[in-house]
């Protein structure tokens, strides 16, 4: 049995899937298993992904409610024992990133990760570093890259995948809660492992004031004490000098 599924979500974005799949071709390791989530296309996905059978270990293509719907039902479908979500767009940094990684998969870790590159119509144009060492203040105004992580099934089985209240921060939910429940057991590696498509709704200039509202629910709900001393320590601290 494999180690790792790599889970691809994708709606009506032929284009990205078929740059997702070229980056999986080129790995030097096929030892891995391919799921696609497709939301029911009609520009072609559907026919790509028929086309490409014979490199993906399970599909379907129907409607869902999202994301982290689509997610959530990539995660149900793996039969190994960690996945990756490298969505429509995104792609592997390079051809052994797959060789490099997978033999760290083991059961001492629940989410190993490394860092993301960053790209857009331009191509590669930043990359997010993740540290070595995730701390609460850090993850208070950050988050680890979903396409840099891969993630124990269990511990998606555990806290119940993503909670699809969240229209575009349910991953950074996920990380949040298992990480301020405690004893998370992570490994940084010093590898870039995909580039990220920036161009997906989450990243959107639109959409900035939607995920800080969510993240700061999310921090409310899951590490309070950090979000009192943030938050409403630093009003408090503004009605005290006027401000």
């Amino acid at each position: 049995m494999h180690q790792l599924s790599i889970i691809t979500i994708c709606y009506n974005d032929r284009e990205g899937l078929e740059r997702t799949l070229s980056s999986l071709r080129k790995q030097t390791t096929q030892a891995f298993d391919h799921i696609i989530v497709d939301g029911g296309s009609t520009d072609g996905s559907v026919e790509l992904i028929r086309g490409s059978e014979q490199f993906i270990t399970k599909w379907v293509s129907e409607a869902d409610k999202g994301i982290y719907d689509a997610q959530n039902k990539g995660w149900r479908m793996a039969g190994t024992p960690f996945v990756q979500f490298l969505n429509a767009g995104d792609e592997l940094a390079s051809e052994n990133v797959l060789a490099r990684i997978i033999p760290v998969l083991t059961s001492d870790f629940d989410i190993v990760f490394g860092d993301s590159g960053l790209a857009d119509q331009r191509g590669l144009h930043g990359r997010k570093q993740h540290p070595a060492r995730i701390t609460s203040p850090w993850l208070m105004k950050e988050v680890v890259s979903h396409s840099a992580q891969f993630i124990r099934k269990e511990l998606l089985e555990h806290f119940h995948g993503y909670n699809t209240r969240y229209m575009i921060a349910a991953d950074y939910a996920f990380f949040a809660q298992a990480f301020w429940n405690g004893q998370l057991r992570l490994r940084k590696l010093d590898i870039l492992v995909s580039v990220f498509d920036t161009r997906g709704i989450s990243s959107s200039p639109l959409q900035k004031e939607k995920v800080s509202e969510e993240r700061k629910e999310i921090q409310r709900r899951y590490a309070p004490r950090f979000w009192y001393m943030i938050y409403q320590g630093y009003a408090t601290f503004n009605r005290m000098i006027g401000r």
